[in-house]
């Protein structure tokens, strides 16, 4: 079985050293970063290059190709001009390794939000001259999010290229953070909550959700979205969206569940169960489902017995495990 997976990443280690100095402190304490990493023992050799460890891995738990973006550090949401330069530097070098394993990598466009329309052009650069198949946006930019309208230049590239946006989790915002996550559980305890543990799933539902209702997709009709982890929340209340939003004004063209199901594509992330398979499934069809590990972050051993053991239809494994990202990414 074919499998392609699409939310792969690397780090760029200059470029992150270069990220942390400009961005300055992280807004939790620090006992509570330190944490939070340590919970993650990530490879060096697999994190930081396309090849070795990581090639390793997928010829053992049987991944062609893996679609590869910027993780941890990344540039893209950096409130600072040099963001132009950095994000360009990660996206020649992501494509420079790509091209040592043409046949095993495929790679997403990491774009400065601090300037939307650079950010644009990075986009068809990355398209046009890198061979990229779409590009990856983590979380949100001072507060802000892809529905406002100074990012309009980045959804008409996406739209212009006809590759999707790949909308990632990304930690809230300090005063969300603090909020929201501060309880009276330990630092690092907060932040797992702020992030991986819930918080960023739900700050990435909502993000597609703000598309949606800030009428961002009836601007740019043909924009495609992915989203992972089993679409970070907001997949699982289509119906209530529409049952709820229908009994007041939203000037919107369809039901927001509509939209969803029309211009967004889901993925597992790693997040291997097969009741949250067989719903989504069940919901949106298997043919909005695209597979993915979240490599390096997460290692599963299963990717492809995930899918074999899901008690689906062979067609429907097929197209998760690799036609849809053939079609949707020009694969």
């Amino acid at each position: 079985m074919r499998i392609i997976t699409v939310e792969e990443h690397f780090q760029h280690p200059e470029v992150v050293a270069r990220v942390e100095q400009l961005a300055g402190p992280p807004p939790v304490p620090p006992e509570a970063l330190t944490g939070f990493l340590q919970a993650f023992s990530l490879d060096p050799d697999a994190t930081g290059r396309l090849g070795g460890n990581r090639l390793a891995h997928m010829d053992r738990v049987g991944i062609d190709i893996q679609v590869v973006s910027h993780g941890n550090g990344s540039p893209s949401d950096l409130d600072h001009p040099d963001a132009v330069g950095l994000c360009r530097r990660v996206n020649d070098d992501l494509a420079a390794q790509i091209a040592e394993n043409p046949h095993r990598f495929r790679g997403f466009a990491t774009l400065p939000l601090v300037d939307p329309v650079a950010a644009g052009d990075e986009l068809r650069r990355c398209v046009d001259e890198l061979g990229f198949v779409g590009a990856l946006i983590s979380g949100s930019y001072r507060g802000l999010f892809l529905d406002d309208e100074r990012f309009d230049p980045i959804l008409t590239a996406a739209e212009a290229v006809d590759l999707p946006i790949y909308v990632h989790p990304g930690i809230p915002p300090g005063p969300v953070l603090a909020q929201y996550y501060a309880g009276t559980w330990p630092p690092a305890a907060q932040l797992m909550f702020a992030g991986p543990a819930f918080g960023w799933h739900a700050e990435a539902g909502l993000h597609i959700v703000r598309l949606i209702l800030s009428g961002a997709l009836d601007r740019h009709p043909r924009l495609k979205l992915l989203s992972g982890h089993w679409g970070e929340l907001a997949a699982f209340y289509l119906e209530r969206f529409d049952e709820t939003l229908s009994l007041v004004p939203t000037g919107l063209e369809r039901a927001p569940g509509d939209y969803y199901r029309q211009q967004v594509w889901i993925t597992p992330s790693g997040m291997y169960n097969h009741n949250q398979l067989r719903f989504m499934t069940a919901e949106l069809g298997a043919d909005r489902i695209l597979h993915s590990e979240d490599f390096p972050y997460l290692v599963r051993e299963d990717v492809a017995e995930f899918l074999q053991q899901s008690g689906l239809s062979q067609t429907d494994i097929d197209a998760i495990a690799h036609r849809n990202a053939e079609a949707l990414l020009r694969i």
